[in-house]
């Protein structure tokens, strides 16, 4: 994915007729609703943290948000910015950068509600979600502290065989699913991050809202496809361009984590009142994403 092309698509505007599927970030983050359960991917790597920013910018509030995979500072900024009313979730963490400071904060403080999840049965849920039934059987979660935590899994006798007991998870199936990726087309197709689940998650979502690096052609996106993970526009509702979309985390191929904002981030969330100040610097109701690249010196990083 490092090498650039020049093939890519015209935009939108020069066509006389943008195509549905490509919308801005501010329309498409208006297709979600206050209350709606949101699933995201990504945790130091590919967070959809454009479309992340324009939900705070937007003022969404009482989301439930599902973190498909490990999550990161993505989570932890819509915590802070007080965008959630419950997260559900197998790991919140920094990595390197720490624990996720708003995440830890709120949890103490029981400000929020955590729904914690194992990772093999999350993503269990959301394969049920994309195939269309209620629930999952998933094994390894009888005896444990998730029984008793998670009042909606469930112990069942297999049907097959009376003397075995087995747990189930309800599905989940969001209201949209946000992820970030390399690139789009103007159909509507999606190229992804391989190391990520966004095309089960596209299937189990109700509404699909893809950032993508560039904007292509579909002939090289299909020259492209062995790259990443090809997901047909039939599970995309909304594709964005939003360059740098994934920043301060890593794009892989493209750009690195950017560690000074991380760290900026990190310090900056040590109280309200100066978490306050760069809510404000980045991620600002009259701003945009352009004003945020400014502000934060992006630039591209090869690797």
């Amino acid at each position: 994915m490092g090498a650039r092309s020049v093939e890519t698509a015209a935009h939108p505007v020069e066509t006389g007729k943008a195509p549905a599927k490509l919308m801005s970030l501010r329309e498409a983050v208006r297709l979600v609703s206050d209350g709606a359960q949101v699933a995201i991917s990504g945790g130091m790597e590919m967070a959809p943290m454009a479309l992340i920013r324009e939900m705070i910018r937007a003022g969404l509030r009482d989301l439930r948000l599902v973190c498909v995979g490990s999550a990161g500072i993505g989570t932890d900024l819509l915590i802070g910015a007080g965008v959630l009313r419950s997260v559900e979730f197998s790991q919140i963490s920094l990595g390197e950068y720490g624990s996720a400071p708003h995440f830890r904060r709120r949890f103490e403080q029981g400000a929020i509600e955590g729904l914690e999840h194992a990772c093999p049965a999350l993503i269990a849920a959301i394969q049920a979600g994309a195939a269309g039934i209620p629930f999952v059987p998933v094994r390894g979660l009888l005896d444990t502290e998730y029984m008793r935590l998670r009042s909606d899994f469930k112990t069942l006798v297999n049907p097959y065989d009376e003397r075995e007991r087995i747990a189930v998870v309800p599905a989940i199936r969001p209201d949209a699913a946000f992820f970030h990726a390399f690139m789009a087309d103007t159909d509507g197709n999606v190229l992804a991050f391989p190391g990520q689940n966004n095309r089960l998650l596209a299937q189990a979502a109700k509404i699909a809202i893809v950032t993508a690096e560039e904007i292509v052609t579909p002939e090289r996106l299909r020259r492209e496809s062995g790259s990443g993970t090809f997901i047909p526009s039939v599970f995309v509702t909304a594709a964005v361009h939003a360059p740098f979309g994934a920043h301060p985390t890593a794009c892989p191929g493209r750009y690195p984590v950017d560690a000074e904002h991380v760290r900026e981030y990190v310090e900056a969330s040590r109280s309200e009142q100066t978490f306050a100040v760069y809510l404000q610097r980045y991620a600002a109701a009259s701003a945009d994403e352009e004003a945020y690249r400014k502000l934060a010196r992006v630039r591209e990083v090869a690797l």
